[in-house]
């Protein structure tokens, strides 16, 4: 370390980061690392930056003062490693460095930067030190304002910070020799000096202002968090211990950071093309459907917008959504896209499908990124060989405060958050979601959807817990300046209207009754104006599926048994696992050749699961052909209805509502094979009765029961469906779903009162509990009070269902040794799990005490285990597993 000349700045005494004993300089000076930090946020807000230019708008501050007041503001990020406390945890021994004082840590840096500055503001403020314009306003009055300024960059670790009772003496020091205030005051004096913040005093004192900033201020975390990782990044931003001016230092973080931007993709936002055709994206000539001609021709709005398809299975509808997202691009309206899907099988098909059409968005020299983001995605074989190499390991000070390098390994090993960043990411809707719940690093996820396009399909499955999360999320985006697109096959209408109520709160204007009851329809809805359009329809999907009612699981059996005595493949789909398991053992018994039976559900471990969904696809799919088609049986859950592009020639359901079943009847003879008998959907449902009594499902039908506990569900889908015959689409589309879900109490049997009374309770409690968990996004990033909605303890989810799911890892033994179910793979650990409800799991045997230790072995080997429950089958009396079966809790 060179002699420090006294003319040096003292705050060159204090280390950002460290790593002592390493080849060339040991630490990283603060300054440096803040100048770091901030570079990447300055190339980032860059005045023709689609972001800055967004941010500049509703703030009503022009582009460059407004990147130089947030990227002064985003070099103060880290003022709480001023602490002596955070400088004694580096364990440098250099000399002239910040001496120790035994201060402990014992708090992490970020909070002590809230206590820094709440200390000294005022003061800086009066001497000059932070550039305030001559114009004064009060300090009490400022006090809110400044509070939610500072938020988003104190808060860069993820969640908000608040200083609560921490007292500034224990952690800050002046003994005579160096002022820990002082210095950092000095920094921060120098700074503001190089870089001329301009505070919008005046904007401050504005409430409406302070609202809009509030509102921004999700986005600007994210943007100082993604600055914050960058800027640590030690491949462009090596260590140095040298002290200089800051001004000699600015130019060289200035150059590092459009290397890293480069190097990491984002370096400039891709170059949308204009929509010119289906013909372009498709080699030879390719006729739109009637949706995607209406996609082609409607007129714009200025601004957010949202477009609800609504249309038949087969009707186009994400290549209507592709087309109404380019022109959205092209039109300025975004700059990447986010496909947000129902399940991680959907995704995974929709990331494979979107290989090289996203390209088509993009010009030739943009090469967007294409990033797949869900729970599993590291078993999609398409995207690990799309994932690029990740950083080497860095600095680990403390298990209090986490590097933020260490933070970015991290975060760059979990794709999930990186998706929503990418030009074009696709996964599940979950993830969109979590940039509303009080997870760490949402932030993040807000940022990545800030100025996408974001397409949702299958709105309609979303239960009303969900769909309060997407309410909020959609006002949100809103706010922030983005579009949507819905895509669903059924939707009812009172849920159509709390959509677009939801987008019109977010725009602030009023919102309007929807009149339109046509079906297909394309909803656009803007600030100006909502516009129902009817849609035609493809005269190829129009369809007409035959109801035929079956009264017992023998009838059932007995008309599975007659398709395949007649070569044709059947599913049956139901609407338990044990049920299906049930089916699947009387089939087998009975199928001249069992091997073409196959069970299919959710309890299996992946490595069954993904080999089953492939011998479905394998069996049912497209590309199946006649031979292999032949006498062929699936016995299922709703997995077949979510998940595959599959159909078959005939179908038994048991009986669910009415939407579930269109989306069932759609795998029914949904692919074109030649000359087939008329589709028939073959329900198993209790006798009908007119006054049914309150078992009247529960009776024969106790598992369909447990499922849907709101028993008039089903009996309105049952009534609907005897009283049309069939499900006809789209003519009847209507009709069918709004007789079951706009059905008055009053044409109720009193038999079901009860159940229903409970269910409307059930879903006002799934409101309450959504918006208890939600964040408040017009609040602001910040804390709120005493309540931390971050705390981790705090157990909160995308997804509420009447039980919490448990992870369970199948164990074997191998020899004297305890091994994964799944040996020799990369993602063993991965593959040898399956998901349980809590009161399943409760059911299997615990692991024997003399298996303890090589448990902890197999953890400390695979660290994901640290959070799943195993499980040995092979100790089991009454639980068991098989690959053909999945988890059943008798033995068979």
């Amino acid at each position: 370390m060179p002699t420090r000349s006294s003319r040096l700045p003292v705050y060159h005494r204090y280390a950002g980061k460290a790593l002592p004993g390493q080849a060339g300089d040991a630490c990283h000076l603060l300054a440096w690392h803040s100048l770091d930090v901030a570079a990447v946020g300055w190339q980032l807000l860059a005045p023709e930056r689609p972001l800055t230019k967004q941010l500049a708008a509703q703030l009503g501050i022009e582009p460059e003062p407004l990147r130089q007041l947030m990227v002064f503001l985003l070099g103060l990020h880290d003022l709480g490693k001023f602490s002596r406390a955070f400088q004694e945890v580096l364990k440098l021994s250099l000399d002239g460095m910040a001496p120790p004082q035994g201060k402990p840590y014992q708090q992490r840096h970020d909070r002590l930067g809230v206590l820094l500055w709440d200390a000294c503001w005022k003061a800086w403020r009066k001497e000059g030190v932070l550039h305030w314009p001559e114009r004064e306003a009060p300090a009490r009055k400022l006090l809110e304002p400044i509070d939610s300024l500072m938020a988003p960059f104190f808060g860069h670790h993820g969640r908000p910070v608040a200083t609560g009772q921490l007292a500034f003496a224990d952690f800050f020091v002046n003994d005579g020799e160096l002022d820990d205030a002082v210095a950092a005051g000095s920094f921060v004096a120098d700074w503001a000096a190089l870089v001329e913040p301009d505070w919008p005093v005046e904007k401050l004192l504005d409430e409406e202002w302070l609202a809009r900033f509030k509102t921004l201020s999700w986005t600007i975390a994210g943007w100082a968090t993604l600055s914050d990782w960058l800027g640590s990044h030690r491949d462009y931003f090596p260590y140095c211990q040298k002290a200089m001016a800051l001004g000699d230092y600015w130019p060289k973080a200035l150059f590092q950071a459009e290397a890293v931007l480069r190097a990491t993709g984002f370096g400039r936002p891709p170059t949308p093309t204009p929509y010119a055709g289906l013909d372009q994206w498709f080699a030879g000539k390719v006729t739109p459907t009637p949706l995607q001609k209406k996609a082609e021709d409607l007129p714009l709005q200025a601004g957010p917008q949202l477009f609800i398809l609504e249309d038949v299975t087969g009707a186009g509808k994400t290549e209507a959504a592709c087309i109404l997202a380019q022109r959205l691009l092209a039109a300025g309206h975004g700059e990447g896209l986010y496909f947000a899907l129902p399940t991680m099988a959907t995704s995974n098909a929709m990331y494979a499908r979107l290989g090289n059409l996203h390209h088509h968005f993009y010009s030739s020299a943009s090469k967007p990124s294409l990033v797949l983001a869900h729970g599993a995605r590291e078993l999609n074989e398409d995207f690990e060989r799309a994932v690029t190499a990740t950083q080497p390991e860095n600095d680990d000070y403390d298990a209090l405060d986490a590097s933020a390098s260490t933070q970015c390994n991290r975060w760059l090993a979990d794709s999930n958050k990186k998706a929503l960043l990418a030009d074009v990411g696709v996964g599940t809707i979950d993830q969109a979601l979590m940039g509303g719940l009080p997870f760490r690093h949402q932030s993040m996820r807000l940022l990545g959807l800030a100025r996408k396009v974001l397409i949702i399909d299958e709105v309609h499955a979303f239960d009303h817990y969900m769909q309060t999360l997407l309410h909020q999320l959609l006002a949100h985006h809103a706010r922030q300046g983005g579009s949507v697109i819905l895509l669903t096959a059924t939707l009812p209408h009172a849920m159509r209207e709390s959509l677009t109520a939801a987008w019109r709160h977010g725009l602030g204007v009023e919102t309007s009754p929807l009149e339109a009851h046509d079906y297909p329809l394309l909803t656009h809805c803007g600030r100006s104006a909502t516009h129902e359009v009817p849609v035609k329809t493809r005269p190829e999907v129009a369809r007409r599926v035959a109801v035929d009612w079956l009264e017992s699981e023998d009838e059932a059996i007995e008309r599975v048994l007659a398709a395949v005595e007649a070569g044709e493949c059947i599913v049956w789909v139901r609407n338990t696992v044990d049920d299906a398991i049930r089916a699947f053992q009387q089939l087998r018994e009975h199928h001249p050749e069992p091997e073409r039976c196959l069970l299919f559900h959710a309890r299996f471990a992946m490595l069954d699961r993904q080999r089953i969904e492939s011998e479905v696809i394998r069996r049912f799919g497209k590309e199946s052909t006649p031979s292999l088609r032949r006498g062929q049986v699936i016995v299922t859950t709703q997995v077949f209805q979510e998940s595959l592009d599959c159909d078959a020639d005939q179908m038994v359901s048991d009986i669910a509502p009415i939407d579930l079943l269109i989306q069932r009847a759609g795998r029914l003879q949904r692919h074109q094979r030649g000359e087939r008998s008329a589709p028939v959907l073959q329900v198993l449902a209790p006798a009908w009765s007119d006054t049914p009594d309150v078992d009247w499902l529960s009776q024969a039908h106790r598992g369909t029961q447990a499922v849907y506990k709101d028993t008039s569900l089903i009996w309105l889908t049952q009534r609907v469906l005897r009283e049309q015959g069939a499900i006809t689409m789209p003519g009847e589309a209507r009709s069918l779903i709004e007789g079951v879900y706009a059905a008055s109490t009053e044409d109720l049997p009193e038999a079901f009162d009860l159940a229903h009374f409970e269910r409307t309770g059930m879903d006002k409690y799934a409101v309450s509990v959504a918006t208890h968990n939600a964040l408040n996004l017009e609040d602001g990033y910040r804390l709120n009070g005493d309540f931390d909605p971050w705390q981790e303890e705090r157990e909160m989810g995308t997804r509420l269902s009447d039980e919490q799911s448990v992870e369970v890892v199948l164990l074997k033994r191998r020899e004297d040794e305890l091994v994964l179910w799944v040996e020799d793979h990369r993602h063993a650990d991965r593959l040898s799990r399956c998901r349980l409800t809590e009161s399943q799991a409760r059911k299997l045997a615990q692991l024997p005490e003399r298996y303890t230790e090589q448990w902890e072995t197999l953890q400390q080997r695979h660290r994901g285990l640290r959070f799943v429950q195993p499980w040995l089958p092979e100790e089991e009396d009454t639980c068991g597993y098989d690959a053909q079966w999945g988890v059943s809790f008798e033995q068979k």
